[in-house]
């Protein structure tokens, strides 16, 4: 055992050996329970604090960190048989239900272990991650899982519920509990951002965007909040005496998916488009002759107006909405007319700096359960490999060496236990531990951790491309593991609902991810961003993702000889060329933006609305406005690529400069415009 840097009675003890210390105090007592007195006595770093009250902060924290990785601990007045016969009869002792502690053992088919796997990859990235990945690891110690998930094909598919957010993780906890939180948000169009008081209700991702679903204090009434839109960690409150009823027991979130999507029932629409242009508009188009000018007239189908109206107004002075379908012609207008606006106002005073880039820390409960998970495991095994255990605590090297040398400092208090801390040995690629038997296996999964392997479990089910009988091994694994943990883990996604999302083009990425599983070569017709022309590659799939609320194929074009990233609602047609590659050794995670060269340099602000699409450009340099606004120095394809934008997003995507590029993107939305001859539209509404 090595001795721990200022071991003593004053010196500040880190709080994951504190609370690992605690733990085995709790383990070694378990029959018969200890006080509070006892445990700020030997407990290290509990006899250092300076007060009553910061020994009682630091200890319910510590409580609640053993409570939240899965430790299940109980009081109670009546000392146990064995106790300290000098305390007092009445007082309060704590003990470790050890009936409810360790998880049961639980066979996995190898078709439910890569279920796991994609619920798993669904997280990726995220602040959730890490409860899931101590979850698995817990739930299948066996040494089958390296060799089942090793034939895994589950990075085919990309796409993740989350980024790293810790709002996300917290905003989890106040919907399992329907607690009220408190957090500084600005709606759409807002100059400032206001306090909101919420009880939390549900949250879910349509268009791969979280929303809290909740009841509105102030307003009285159901409201929905984007995420990315509040401007403070929510913050546990009380509700004040006013009324905040619970989550009615038919919430349906429906109307929230529809809203956010802008999905409606299908309808069509008689478009005119000028020969041979306006390419992304005649994808799944039927023709329908000439207008007596000479423009191609199209008929198209379409599920969401407002997506529609974006991609007309794109188009530019390539596309007419005929007066026979006034709805889709009054939000065209409304776009050009904003983005004319936008860009003839006065340029804004701002000044750029480096983004921010926010690091996730680790928590303490997250060092905590790291460490306990690695005793679990070993202590069930015997031992286990280097390369298994960083597999399984989805670590790097350095990364198990930071924890495996943080437990050389962990064990049973060492002012009063000195040679009764862990002996961690780490020889010939094998890892054991000694002198933590306390620990006999794997613990009970916590609410947090169930709670995101269920909604990882059901939205992987729902992945686009999966036979029938995948999606039934996720329906399993979920059955057996409720089944092995109780029915508070059924419960602990409840409230939460995710899925991915690719619109009316779910059936096209079906097919892309089961050509990427097969890795099968295939011919497509695509229309790239900021051309207004289709081309023919053939590629070799390797995976779907999803980005800023659309699909993409990721895959090897021949033609260019190198990875390129496709849009899926820009891909035409499909044609199976009945070859099968061999593979690509390619990085898949980095960003899908991948700059050419050839990109031009431009300032463009992100109205507060949009302003999350920014982060998608990766950009050099930004500056937050007094409205939330964000100007970011980006590259962007082409001059065609920025003209389009600013037309799609109807003002509040606006080039500040070059000078040049800001004149020329007037000027095309001047002539697009000029080509409705119709009155100015009422300013477009915005949407949540």
């Amino acid at each position: 055992m090595t001795e721990s840097p200022g071991t003593g009675a004053g010196a500040r003890v880190p709080a994951p050996e504190r609370i690992v210390s605690l733990l085995w105090l709790l383990l070694t007592h378990r029959r018969t329970g200890v006080t509070r007195d006892y445990l700020r006595r030997y407990v290290d770093g509990y006899a250092a604090a300076p007060s009553e009250q910061a020994f009682e902060r630091m200890f319910s924290r510590d409580k609640e960190v053993l409570k939240d990785i899965g430790i299940p601990l109980e009081t109670s007045a009546a000392p146990a048989e064995g106790a300290d016969r000098t305390e007092q009869p009445d007082e309060v002792r704590y003990r470790i239900d050890q009936d409810g502690m360790y998880l049961p053992h639980v066979d996995f088919t190898n078709a439910e272990r890569l279920a796991l796997m994609r619920a798993r990859s669904a997280w990726q990235g995220s602040d959730v991650d890490r409860a899931v990945v101590r979850a698995l690891a817990r739930l299948d110690a066996g040494e089958d899982w390296l060799a089942a998930t090793s034939a895994s094909d589950h990075e085919s598919f990309g796409a993740r519920l989350a980024d790293a957010d810790r709002t996300l993780t917290a905003l989890g906890d106040a919907v399992r509990a329907q607690s009220v939180v408190a957090f500084r948000y600005r709606t759409a169009g807002a100059r400032h951002p206001e306090r909101r008081t919420v009880r939390a209700w549900a949250l879910t991702n349509p268009t791969g965007v979280w929303y809290l679903i909740g009841w509105d204090l102030d307003r009285q009434d159901q409201r929905t909040f984007r995420l990315t839109r509040m401007e403070s960690e929510p913050q546990a409150v009380a509700a004040g005496g006013r009324p905040a009823p619970a989550r009615p027991a038919d919430l349906d979130l429906g109307p929230v998916h529809a809203l956010v999507s802008g999905e409606r029932e299908p309808a069509t629409v008689t478009l005119h488009l000028r020969p041979g242009r306006a390419v992304p508009l005649r994808l799944g188009a039927e023709p329908a002759g000439r207008t007596p000018d000479g423009w191609d007239r199209v008929v198209l189908e379409y599920t969401r107006p407002a997506e529609l109206a974006g991609t007309v107004a794109a188009a530019g002075p390539a596309a007419r909405v005929p007066d026979s379908s006034p709805g889709v012609l009054d939000a065209v207008v409304r776009l050009l007319d904003g983005a004319l606006a936008a860009h003839r106002l006065p340029v804004p005073e701002y000044e750029l700096t480096e983004p921010r880039r926010t690091r996730n820390r680790r928590s303490d409960r997250d060092r905590v359960a790291t460490m306990v998970d690695v005793i679990g495991l070993i202590n069930q095994r015997g031992a286990m490999s280097r390369a298994e255990l960083a597999d399984r605590l989805e670590v790097s090297s350095r990364e198990l060496d930071q924890v495996l040398d943080e437990l050389r400092f962990c064990g049973m208090p060492e002012r009063y236990f000195a040679g009764e801390q862990f002996d961690v040995l780490d020889e010939d690629g094998l890892v054991r531990i000694t002198q933590a038997e306390d620990l006999s296996g794997p613990l009970r999964l916590s609410v947090p951790e169930a709670g995101a392997l269920v909604v990882g479990l059901r939205a992987s089910a729902g992945i686009p491309g999966l036979a029938e009988s995948e999606r039934s091994a996720a329906r399993t694994a979920l059955e057996k593991i409720v089944a092995a943990s109780g029915p508070e883990v059924a419960r602990a996604a409840d409230g939460i609902v995710a899925r991915f999302d690719f619109g009316p083009h779910a059936a096209l990425a079906g097919r892309l991810h089961s050509a990427a599983r097969d890795r099968r070569v295939l011919e497509i017709t695509y229309h790239a961003a900021g051309r207004d022309e289709q081309s023919v590659r053939e590629v070799e799939p390797l995976r779907i993702t999803t980005e800023g609320g659309h699909g993409y194929l990721q895959a090897w074009c021949r033609q260019q000889d190198g990875l390129r990233n496709f849009r899926i609602d820009r891909i035409a047609a499909v044609r199976e060329t009945g070859e099968v590659h061999s593979g690509r050794a390619v990085a898949l995670d980095g960003p899908l933006f991948m700059p050419r060269g050839t990109e031009l340099t431009a300032h463009v602000l992100f109205a507060h609305r949009i302003r999350d699409l920014a982060e998608g450009f990766r950009p050099e340099r930004t500056a937050v406005l007094a409205d939330g606004s964000v100007v970011a120095e980006v590259r962007l394809a082409s001059a065609d690529y920025a003209r389009a934008q600013a037309a799609r997003h109807g003002g509040e995507f606006r080039v500040l400069s070059p000078d040049w590029l800001v004149d020329s993107v007037t000027a095309w939305v001047a002539e697009a415009r000029a080509g409705h001859g119709v009155a100015d539209a009422e300013p477009a509404a915005g949407m949540p």
